[in-house]
């Protein structure tokens, strides 16, 4: 469960992001070039988030990012287009520009108490929509993750 997240009115919003072209950055200028890329895209996501979401970095190339209390759907997709800007910026390295793409999947949900595998699995749905659809994209989830209803507290 993620609770308290968004209370009655507001929308909590789960992203799923996946680096474009984040292999051959890693297989052509080394490990280190990697490094830098991922340290440098995760700074730029924390920076362009509000106080109180959450960036995380779920392994390889892809991040997780929590919206909570949002006033509309709306916000949860400004902010993922600005996430999808922010990774597409270039990377100094040795010199260079390194530059990667991302896509984006965004779930919704309203009020308190919804389960967390449910909204990865919409968010994943969605980016996997934005990935078909090319590169640099964002998309929402087709429908909005139902509150778990009936759940003792605690327990």
């Amino acid at each position: 469960m993620i609770p308290a997240a968004a209370g009655p009115g507001e929308v909590l919003a789960v992203l799923l992001l996946d680096l474009d072209g984040f292999k051959p950055v890693n297989d052509t200028h080394g490990h280190a070039a990697g490094d830098l890329m991922l340290t440098a895209v995760a700074r730029r996501f924390a920076a362009a988030v509000r106080p109180g979401d959450t960036v995380a970095r779920l392994g390889g190339d892809e991040f997780g990012v929590v919206l909570a209390a949002l006033g509309s759907p709306v916000q949860a997709d400004e902010i993922a287009a600005r996430l999808v800007a922010r990774a597409a910026e270039p990377v100094p390295s040795d010199g260079r520009d390194l530059r990667v793409g991302a896509g984006a999947g965004i779930a919704l949900a309203r009020g308190p108490g919804h389960p967390p595998d449910r909204l990865l699995e919409s968010a994943d749905d969605a980016l996997c929509e934005a990935k078909a659809a090319g590169r640099n994209r964002a998309r929402r989830a087709r429908t909005t993750v139902p509150e778990r209803r009936g759940l003792s507290s605690g327990r």
